[in-house]
């Protein structure tokens, strides 16, 4: 069924929207307008609307629908072809079509009651000089939106504005729409960008993308799993849509590829390398342990191979370890792997159980491991022994830690670099009841959110040339015993504590910037914060 909304629009002669152009800028007055918000039909007749948007048949026949829409008449740019959530993978994703004589910019702001005004440059998704698309994010769920347009062609001499309203749709996971903000320095921007809210407890198979204001500008869908995060590569994002599949989804939220997995089941997290190679995190459901494999899928070809196999690269230490009975079954959980980063032809790795970073060299040809970070008693009397880096200063080393990212700099001498993660500061060793050696100082062994315990934000400096590796930056952060991650990105670092259902940023220094609260029934299991830039967004 096709919704229409008889929308009033008048021309904006508002100069500080195009600032940068060289020239006077000539509006042309519209007056009253009338823009039409469609919906597809064939979208209505959808069962599940999550998997539906990832079946190739109903993408499929939703993109025929669209297209001769678009051929219904002449679009303008002033009289564009507006359509609501076009894929269904975006709640209040806003399709509009216009054809253009040349090439442009499209600059929009979007203004709700009790929101603060959204502003973008949005990114045209069709590469055609005569036609034009874009998905306009930003529209707040259950409001009635304002959305200003304004068209500035590649000479900046001429331009469109026009306004109208569109009552958004609300929220089809019924998640709210803004997060408390708890803290703010109120002196210190936030970075650009939008806070990627992902693994919301009882809100599997949804992503929600916040302002720094903490209003919710999109809402994801995907399938039964949640996202670990979102990658760009090429004109696409990737993130996992259940735990045996991916999914590439262009500018526009239709789904263009899907990537079933060869019988293993993904955790946690993945990366994509140069050659469009997606590195992901795997658990063989035939063996009788889990969370312990890296497996590779091409984007290009959709060929899959398994990479490294750890019951083989540390088969002494696995012996030293056991299974756990967990809700009548028996699992063997003697690593398990959370985060997963390249450096080069290399891995670094998050072994959460017992508390090390691995790094794997010549990963596509014969992985070996390079080194381990953590520590040394656990490793004592294993093919770990010689691997374990040494400290180059004293301090207490991470527990159970996540989301360990590789930083290249190049003002270091070649063999070293930073790696930071988020350090839970939890010591839990399951997989190992007999373990008597040492632990790590000034951890917690709680597992509820508490505000008495701390987690961290830690950075290492690693030098590969001398085998050592120093602490070059900690800070206290929320408390969180399991999941959580940490995030530099511009000047500022985010991080979420997942149990505490907290997100923060900091400055680089790690001075507290803003707090949000989020709902969640246990935790959230990471937030990151991106620009979308040359995606949706200019």
């Amino acid at each position: 069924m096709k919704r229409k909304f008889w929308l009033s629009g008048a021309a904006l002669l508002v100069a500080g929207l195009l600032t940068g152009c060289s020239e006077e800028v000539k509006m042309k007055d519209h007056g009253e307008i009338e823009v039409t918000v469609e919906e597809l039909e064939f979208l209505d007749t959808r069962v599940s609307p999550s998997s539906s948007a990832y079946d190739v048949k109903i993408v499929d026949r939703l993109q025929e629908e669209l297209d001769a829409l678009k051929q219904e008449e002449n679009y303008k740019v002033s009289e564009p072809l507006a359509v609501m959530n076009p894929f269904g993978t975006n709640t209040t994703g806003l399709y509009l079509h216009f054809q253009a004589a040349d090439s442009g910019t499209l600059t929009y702001t979007v203004s709700a009651e009790g929101a603060s005004d959204f502003t973008r440059d949005a990114k045209d998704a069709n590469p055609a000089a005569a036609e034009a698309e874009y998905q306009v994010i930003g529209l707040v769920p259950g409001k009635e939106n304002t959305v200003e347009v304004t068209y500035i062609n590649e000479e900046g001499t001429q331009g469109d504005t026009y306004s109208f309203k569109v009552a958004a749709p609300a929220t089809t996971s019924g998640y709210p729409i803004t997060m408390e903000q708890t803290a703010s320095s109120g002196n210190t921007e936030l970075a650009d960008g939008l806070f990627a809210l992902m693994g919301v407890n009882n809100y599997d198979g949804y992503t929600f993308l916040f302002d720094n204001a903490g209003t919710m500008r999109a809402e994801i869908i995907s399938e039964d799993y949640r996202m670990d995060r979102m990658v760009a590569y090429e004109d696409s994002m990737v993130f996992t849509t259940t735990d045996q599949k991916l999914a590439r989804m262009n500018p526009l939220g239709k789904i263009t590829d899907t990537f079933e997995l060869n019988g293993y089941v993904m955790h946690h997290d993945f990366v994509i390398n140069e050659d469009g190679q997606v590195l992901t995190l795997v658990s063989d459901p035939a063996k009788n342990t889990v969370e312990d494999l890296v497996m590779s899928i091409d984007l290009n070809t959709g060929e899959q191979k398994l990479l490294v196999d750890f019951n083989e690269l540390l088969s002494g230490y696995k012996q030293k370890t056991k299974p756990v009975e967990t809700d009548g079954k028996s699992v063997w959980d003697w690593l398990h792997f959370n985060s997963i980063d390249l450096a080069g032809d290399s891995l670094i790795l998050s072994a959460r159980e017992n508390s090390t970073i691995v790094k794997v060299d010549d990963i596509y040809t014969q992985p070996t491991i390079n080194y381990l970070i953590g520590i040394h008693d656990v490793w004592e009397g294993t093919e770990g022994e010689e691997l374990r880096l040494e400290k180059s200063s004293e301090f207490p080393s991470q527990a159970g830690q996540h989301s360990v990212t590789y930083v290249a700099d190049d003002s270091l001498p070649e063999g070293q670099y930073y790696l930071y993660m988020y350090n839970n500061n939890y010591w839990w060793y399951e997989s190992r009841p007999d373990y008597t050696g040492a632990v790590i100082r000034d951890t917690s062994q709680t597992f509820e959110a508490n505000d008495q315990d701390r987690s961290k934000f830690t950075k290492f400096l690693v030098d590969e040339n001398n085998r050592s590796y120093d602490r070059v930056q900690e800070f206290d952060v929320p408390y969180s015993s399991i999941v959580s991650n940490a995030q530099l990105t511009g000047d500022s670092i985010v991080i979420n504590s997942g149990m505490a259902k907290t997100l923060e940023e900091y400055s680089a220094e790690g001075e507290l910037l803003a707090q949000f609260k989020y709902e969640a029934s246990t935790f959230s299991y990471r937030a990151y914060k991106y620009d979308f830039a040359d995606f949706w967004f200019e």
